[in-house]
């Protein structure tokens, strides 16, 4: 699991007590992905993050690149950029996110297969975990031919390892003590 950065963590913290205090939960978290979206991949994130613009230039370029922010969230983002913290943007959007999971109880689990899976199949596990974690559940599914067959499924630091390559390597352990 990705190391948290402590700024990133705090500025998520206090959007996310604002944004219950105004009971706009999903539309802070709808603009900041749409503020995060700006630094992957684009030319805007180089400008936005760059120590040589002012912060009135990217503050003006934030207001045409995002219309329509509301009106705390913009207050938010302007003050990101005069303290020169764009950069955190997605992260702050990230751990927004994961507060608002655990504000809603849902969980939310990785979970790695051998071959993708279908809808029943994700159902299953799908209520197989919120029955062993006690809540609702959001699985972020990938694809891993490595594991050989089975699921992994991760669920913040805690791992289950059901996969077919586990217990192979378990069952050599064993073996060689």
């Amino acid at each position: 699991m990705p190391r948290t950065n402590v700024r990133a963590a705090r500025y998520a913290e206090a959007a996310f007590g604002v944004a219950r205090r105004q009971d706009e939960l999903d539309a802070w978290l709808d603009a900041l992905d749409r503020a995060a979206a700006l630094f992957v991949g684009g030319p805007a994130g180089p400008f936005l993050t760059s120590p040589v613009v002012a912060p009135h230039r990217k503050i003006a370029a934030l207001a045409e690149l995002l219309p329509g922010l509301p009106p705390m969230v913009a207050n938010f983002v302007e003050i990101l950029a005069q303290r020169d913290r764009l950069d955190l943007v997605p992260e702050i959007a990230a751990n927004f996110r994961r507060l608002l999971h655990e504000h809603q109880g849902i969980a939310v689990v990785q979970v790695t297969t051998a071959i993708p899976l279908d809808e029943r199949q994700r159902e299953l596990l799908g209520g197989r975990l919120a029955a062993r974690v006690g809540k609702r559940v959001e699985l972020e599914t990938r694809v891993d031919p490595a594991i050989l067959g089975g699921v992994v499924a991760q669920i913040g630091d805690d791992v289950i390892d059901g996969s077919v390559r586990g217990r192979l390597e378990r069952l050599r352990r064993s073996m060689m003590a």
